[in-house]
């Protein structure tokens, strides 16, 4: 919350920020505060509740039964569920799921409000709220495993803004991260089927998605002509 806070901060007191704002419209308000209430903290910690609740009654001998070392608990959240979400994204980016994703493409700009938006549900079909239930239940100290996905989460916010490191930094990080600018490709109005990574961008990289420029895109996000209540609940034609 306290990362939420600073990005959206930084987001809207830098040069522009006002600007960004004032283009916001009663729609895009509804559709992110409402993402952000239910998608960015409902249902991921109802979702651990409901993962952990099953395990406990089925498999009750399994609890805390992993004592991995911190830097493997890291690597897994970090690194091996990423690449699974790298492929859940993919998914749904193809015409079978797109209707369920094309929601959260429907933003015409960058910023952090909308990192949750989506469909009220569609975060049931994201691969890492359920893995993440699975391992804080198995894990016998899952405190840097719960560092690593609340790094991940800090990421998503970031990758969602429109604030760029420069210089050094930015070919540091953009060596290996995905940064705004790069997620601001796979938001545009053209071309959005690239750079389908959360974290690392080697996914991307490996698999031919990967798409990187110094120029912005023209446009952001694609053409919705859904009502507020489909958007939210029934993205569907």
């Amino acid at each position: 919350m306290v990362a939420f806070d600073i990005l959206l901060i930084a987001t809207f007191c830098r040069r522009g920020g006002v600007t960004l704002l004032k283009k916001r419209t009663r729609s895009d308000w509804v559709l992110d505060v409402a993402g952000l209430f239910v998608q960015g903290t409902a249902i991921p910690w109802l979702q651990v509740a409901i993962v952990i609740a099953l395990m406990a009654g089925v498999f009750p001998d399994l609890a805390g039964s992993l004592s991995w070392h911190p830097l493997l608990s890291f690597l897994f959240c970090f690194v091996v569920v990423d690449y699974g979400y790298y492929w859940n994204h993919r998914l749904f980016h193809r015409k079978e799921f797109w209707a369920i994703h094309h929601v959260h493409h429907s933003a015409s700009q960058m910023d952090v409000l909308n990192t949750s938006r989506n469909t009220l549900w569609t975060s049931l079909l994201i691969i890492y709220l359920w893995v993440n239930g699975v391992m804080l239940y198995l894990l016998a100290d899952p405190a840097i495993y719960v560092f690593a996905l609340t790094l991940t989460a800090v990421l998503d916010l970031w990758r969602h803004s429109a604030l760029e490191p420069s210089g050094y930094i930015k070919k540091c990080l953009g060596s290996v991260f995905v940064l705004p600018s790069d997620h601001a490709w796979h938001h545009s109005q053209d071309i959005y089927d690239i750079n389908f990574g959360a974290n690392l961008n080697l996914w991307d990289r490996f698999h031919g998605t990967w798409h990187q420029s110094e120029q912005a895109p023209k446009e952001i996000g694609v053409v919705s002509n859904l009502t507020i209540f489909s958007k939210l609940w029934w993205p569907f034609k």
